[in-house]
């Protein structure tokens, strides 16, 4: 597990106390909690603590006093931890089943029982804590699952915690401030709004796969369509009272694909990153045939990635999704503009990192990374004029240029070219007009692109790892335009300079380079292929659950101690 040590100070303030009066007798917490502050144990009654030394620590602090003597709002704890589910995270996680077993026992005995008492007051403080700082910074680590990622975690300042962490537990809004830890973006709590309503159709509905045997043109009949309609049907697209099919056509017997059905095909080929065609293929029968309990699944790693963001967002900033293929900008946290972007191909996989772009290159030359110049000489011996025809030069690393007519293209290979290839600025310059800066150990950057016509593509994974823009100019516009005396002039008048520029801007913008399969775009959710396959480790991590983590401890849930 991942031990979190800056939250301590925090966290032990959250469990400060109210007044000395206590359910837990001295002498039974401090037989419960002394051994592992030894480390000789880490379980109490059976049950694993997640922060064992920590807890420890606090109750020593306190002599050990008990910590929650008001079993009414212990009560709203309870109601609290169950509400992690709503997150997307687990309840049983932070001991809620046993917390649940625990109050109604010690409730209906009017808590005489010392022990069990003091086993409810641990468990209680145990799965707070570790509530907190999965809302606060995630359940998973994320730097376990990629080593490109530098993304910061949330802090607790002492001093702004102390005084409102002791008026939230004199006001009894303990609960208030642990659902202010999750992140604060609207798309989050949206999608939460959709794992809800995901969770109903899984409950209500038994999934059954509809089968596919062709391709579904609209005008046409298939045995299908009674499944496709129904299932439009679950999920909203389809009007409850929507008649897909010919009345005198009997149930089981080929029914039509009309227009009302295709209004709602393109709809959800539109939410779910397919070519809105109407057409019914593999590809919209595959996503058809998702079922729900997976869409919970997506939605709910989806929030977790969401709350990796809490310490790393800024008023303004840019968001890098890669599965989606989107650029998004925001302007005082309110998405201000998007565009469609082109990704690293799967085996040059854009990396996930965060960054801050300082400023933008106009007329941009292009060095052809070492990597990739087999493509350029492979072109060469095939066309003695490529070079020309594209404007490259042939350069040493000392920049001097060398004649490329003396070069034996065909004795070259990507290990002994001494050499290397740099483009010139122009319209079919392979960056286009302008690139966009962020520093990085990857070589990575935005950039303009000549091929506009991959844009139409659906899927956009075609780069060598960098990030091509739709829109490069609106968007160097929007962002120089924060600079002093600019204008869309001056961009434009740099330009028809031809002049390799470097535009700075005043103030360097946060860029967030993530990967979401599952969010929100223009109020609705919108579903993504996960072209990198990142889901399913995630998934299964956090599934994990965290007493596993404790006793692996190999760094990839996130505890405190």
């Amino acid at each position: 597990m991942r031990r979190i040590h800056h939250f301590t100070l925090g966290l032990l303030l959250l469990l400060s106390p109210v007044s000395t009066a206590c359910w837990a007798s001295t002498p039974q917490l401090e037989a419960l909690l002394e051994p592992l502050s030894l480390g000789e144990r880490a379980k109490v009654d059976n049950t694993q603590i997640i922060s064992a030394k920590l807890l420890s620590r606090v109750y020593q602090v306190r002599h050990y006093q008990a910590l929650w003597e008001d079993k009414d709002y212990a009560g709203t704890m309870l109601d609290v931890i169950k509400r992690a589910d709503e997150e997307g995270l687990a309840k049983e996680d932070y001991h809620y089943p046993k917390l649940v077993e625990l109050y109604q026992q010690l409730s209906a005995s009017n808590w005489q029982d010392e022990y069990k008492s003091s086993i409810f007051e641990v468990l209680l403080s145990d799965g707070i804590i570790t509530y907190a700082i999965h809302l606060l910074n995630g359940k998973v680590n994320p730097s376990m699952l990629g080593k490109t990622w530098n993304y910061d975690e949330a802090h607790l300042d002492f001093d702004t915690t102390l005084k409102q962490l002791e008026e939230h537990i004199k006001a009894h809004t303990v609960a208030e401030a642990i659902n202010g830890l999750a992140p604060k973006i609207t798309p989050y709590h949206q999608l939460k709004q959709y794992l809800a309503h995901y969770k109903d159709l899984a409950a209500r509905y038994p999934f059954t796969t509809i089968p596919y045997t062709e391709v579904i043109k609209p005008g046409t009949t298939s045995p299908s369509i009674k499944g496709i309609a129904a299932r439009l049907k679950e999920q909203g697209y389809l009007d409850a009272n929507a008649t897909v099919q010919d009345a005198t056509l009997v149930a089981n017997a080929p029914l039509l694909y009309d227009n009302i059905l295709e209004a709602a095909i393109r709809q959800f080929q539109a939410d779910h990153s397919l070519k809105a065609d109407g057409v019914i293929g593999a590809g919209t029968m595959a996503a058809l045939n998702v079922p729900y309990a997976q869409r919970v699944e997506q939605i709910r790693i989806n929030l977790e990635r969401a709350r990796w963001l809490s310490a790393n967002l800024s008023a303004n900033y840019l968001i890098v999704n890669l599965a989606g293929y989107e650029l998004l900008l925001f302007k005082d946290n309110n998405l201000s503009w998007r565009t469609d972007i082109i990704i690293g191909k799967i085996d040059s996989k854009t990396p996930l990192f965060k960054s801050k772009l300082k400023y933008v290159v106009v007329n941009p030359t292009w060095t052809v990374p070492n990597s990739i110049s087999t493509e350029i000489i492979n072109h060469q011996r095939k066309d003695p004029d490529y070079l020309h025809k594209k404007h490259f030069k042939v350069v040493e690393s000392s920049g001097t240029p060398v004649d490329a007519s003396g070069i034996d293209w065909h004795s070259m290979t990507r290990k002994n070219f001494p050499y290397w290839f740099v483009q010139e600025p122009g319209a079919d310059n392979s960056l286009g007009l302008v690139k966009f800066i962020f520093p990085n150990q990857y070589s990575i950057y935005l950039h303009d692109t000549p091929s506009k016509n991959l844009f139409d593509k659906t899927d956009r994974a075609f780069s060598h790892g960098c990030i091509r823009v739709k829109d490069p100019l609106v968007l160097a516009d929007k962002l120089l335009s924060a600079n002093a005396n600019w204008s869309s002039e001056t961009l434009n008048n740099k330009l028809a300079e031809g002049k390799t520029e470097n535009l700075f801007l005043d103030e360097p913008l946060d860029i967030l380079i993530m990967y979401w399969t599952a969010t929100i775009k223009n109020g609705k959710i919108k579903f993504y292929n996960d072209v990198y396959t990142r889901d399913p480790v995630l998934i299964e991590a956090l599934n994990r659950p965290t007493y596993e983590g404790v006793l692996a401890d190999d760094g990839l849930l996130n505890t405190l101690d």
